[in-house]
């Protein structure tokens, strides 16, 4: 039976981007990163690398440097409890310095030639499977391959992806969000959920951080299941209404008040225009209904913005 798969992009997916990396000691994940492969890797998708490493045409990196770099990524993975299915990666690029490696190879993304390799390799089911990458060719890769393709788009990048001639299935900011989105289309939101509360794991304390600016130091696989699941039923869609939230319920309670404040007002205007004189409870009771509803817009405008 043929495994899914969720193929990544290396630099900019995984791991920060530097340039053209040449020493292990530069390799650091970026944040959230094990917990969002954690949760895939625990609902049954193999992880797999594909890289273009023109480095080594350029000859600015040997195959056994990119070997270690692989390995110090491996290692730092694997002490957060993730362990890759497998790393291919294309060392070719037509405009090479080193004659072994300058040519055109069906292998350099956008061609899908690795992920084809790894299909064949290791039995991967491409229309169950995704590409996840932060850029135009890894999204190509991946359509041409046969799988759903999710973009990575950081703050700052260029153009905006409308003006790109190939559109990803889906767009994210970080790995995080690709993993739940991942989760929530292949339809596996209540797997996770049914793993996350099995007394057969224990659970420890951590959280997810916001907007997965922070990294993650250690996470049980139930804490990991648990936080995908949390963004996931979090994540809310048009037409499914606004969540409750301590700013809205005030907002309604202090909008009570002020139309009692006004029909209190109201009571005492033929009081005011028979006598011709100024009232003083009407001004206190229109006063205090001003006053109130100001209050109540105040809170339901924060409201929308949680």
């Amino acid at each position: 039976m043929a495994d899914k798969c969720v193929f990544l992009d290396r630099d900019r997916t995984i791991i920060e981007d530097p340039g053209y990396m040449t020493d292990p000691d530069a390799v650091k994940l970026l944040p959230g990163v094990e917990l969002a492969l954690r949760s895939l890797a625990q609902v049954g998708f193999k992880l797999i690398v594909v890289t273009n490493q023109s480095a080594i045409a350029r000859g600015l990196l040997t195959e056994d440097g990119l070997e270690q770099i692989h390995d110090e990524m491996r290692r730092q993975l694997s002490q957060r409890g993730v362990e890759l299915d497998a790393i291919y990666y294309c060392p070719y690029h037509p405009e090479g310095t080193v004659e072994r490696y300058t040519r055109v190879s069906a292998d350099c993304k956008p061609s899908p030639g690795m992920l084809l390799k790894a299909s064949k390799d290791l039995q991967i089911e491409m229309s169950e499977s995704w590409m996840v990458g932060d850029s135009p060719r890894d999204i190509e890769a991946g359509q041409r391959a046969g799988c759903r393709t999710i973009r990575v788009r950081h703050k700052g990048d260029g153009a905006s992806e409308q003006d790109e001639d190939v559109q990803a299935d889906f767009t994210v900011r970080n790995l995080v969000d690709a993993a739940r989105v991942i989760l929530r289309e292949s339809g596996l939101a209540a797997a996770v959920g049914k793993m996350a509360e099995s007394p057969a794991v224990s659970v420890g304390a951590a959280r997810l951080p916001s907007s997965a600016q922070t990294p993650i130091d250690s996470m049980t696989d139930s804490q990991t299941l648990h936080e995908i699941l949390r963004h996931i039923t979090q994540t809310r869609t048009p037409g499914n209404g606004a969540e409750f939230s301590s700013a809205r319920l005030l907002g309604a309670i202090f909008q009570i008040f002020a139309v009692i404040a006004l029909v209190w007002g109201l009571i005492y205007i033929p009081d005011v225009m028979n006598s011709g004189e100024s009232n003083l409870i009407w001004h206190v009771a229109m006063m205090t209904a001003g006053v109130l509803q100001l209050a109540a817009l105040t809170f339901f405008i924060l409201s929308r913005q949680r």
